[in-house]
């Protein structure tokens, strides 16, 4: 593994092993590959950093990346198989994985059917909660970083990516104090689902998953992020200062159970301490919410002109009882029509 344009490397053999045969994508810093082992003849995902990218941080980051996963064994995490590296380049060789990001789901700014919305998030929280009891956070958790899968019988079947910022809380030096994984004051994560502290540069915990997994209930079931902003300042500024957004504000039309909202506000709390202190305690709220959270208000269209203001005692002014003289003539008029059509047949 050379470092060149990603495309070149089609063909290659990566480790003597891995076998490159189509580029996935590429980001600005690395670039996936599906591969075949060429010793066990397996269809992979080989996930490789670029060359000119490399420094001591970011082999440390693959370094935990291939850490967190080997530690992590569950369903609705990405499965790792290898890891390594070749001339100083670090890879990771990860479970191949047929379907699309939540990301590409959303694209277009539609909504989720809820139904669909409530069940990639049960998984997702089941696999982020399995991390925190093995006290790991994943720090940038958001739409593209969930992967939806096709499962058994076709049903979705959620894969969390990336835990390449993953931070583990129990890791401590040999003095028995916590070892912080980022320089003070270095900010880590996606401005579009990071809670106010992260946005600070503040120490994080395990709310942090919790903050950014509210942002993406609310867009998975909104189809767009709780805030929008045209720079990353202005986004942190919301973070930081602006009201929690109403669900029902996002979606006319629909009726949001409070017990919904009240999820969104557990989770997206500005203060740490206001927050479900871990995944799994969300998920036991999710569990608990009543069915269907959303329906339609079913407010029927009304086929007549909107009604004048009403007066000052409350009556409308124009919406007084017609004299009996217009309402005869009126039946008199209408039935002299139906006997005109019926002798015409």
């Amino acid at each position: 593994m050379l470092d060149q344009d990603a495309r070149l490397l089609i063909g290659a053999v990566g480790d003597g092993r891995y076998r490159i045969e189509k580029l996935l994508g590429e980001g600005s810093v690395g670039a996936v590959y599906r591969a075949v082992d060429e010793e066990s003849g397996q269809v992979v995902a080989l996930k490789q950093w670029h060359a000119g990218m490399l420094n001591d941080e970011v082999r440390g980051r693959f370094r935990r990346e291939a850490k967190a996963l080997v530690t992590l064994d569950h369903p609705n995490i990405v499965k790792v198989i290898g890891h390594g590296f070749v001339g100083g380049v670090p890879y990771v060789v990860l479970e191949d994985l047929e379907g699309q990001t939540l990301e590409a789901l959303l694209r277009g700014g539609q909504p989720l059917r809820p139904p669909l919305a409530f069940e990639l998030m049960r998984q997702a929280l089941s696999a982020i909660a399995y991390a925190h009891k093995h006290q790991v956070v994943h720090r940038d958790l958001k739409p593209e970083n969930i992967f939806v899968a096709r499962g058994q019988g076709g049903q979705p079947h959620v894969k969390i990516l990336d835990y390449g910022l993953a931070k583990f809380m129990s890791v401590e030096s040999s003095s028995g104090t916590s070892q912080p994984l980022t320089a003070a004051g270095m900010m880590i994560g996606t401005p579009l689902y990071m809670p106010p502290e992260q946005a600070a540069g503040s120490s994080v915990d395990l709310q942090v998953d919790v903050y950014s997994m509210g942002c993406v209930l609310f867009e998975m079931l909104s189809g767009r992020p709780p805030f929008l902003a045209e720079s990353n300042v202005e986004l942190f500024n919301a973070h930081l200062r602006a009201p929690i957004p109403r669900l029902a504000d996002a979606l006319p039309g629909m009726r949001v159970a409070p017990e919904l909202q009240a999820i969104i506000d557990c989770a997206m709390a500005k203060k740490q301490t206001e927050r479900y202190p871990n995944a799994g305690a969300m998920l036991e709220a999710l569990d608990r919410l009543p069915q269907p959270a959303l329906t339609p208000t079913n407010k029927l269209v009304s086929l007549r002109a909107p009604a004048p203001s009403t007066g000052a005692d409350g009556a409308n002014p124009e919406a007084r009882p017609l004299p009996l003289p217009m309402v005869v003539g009126g039946v008199l008029a209408l039935a002299a029509v139906l006997i005109a059509m019926l002798r015409a047949c």
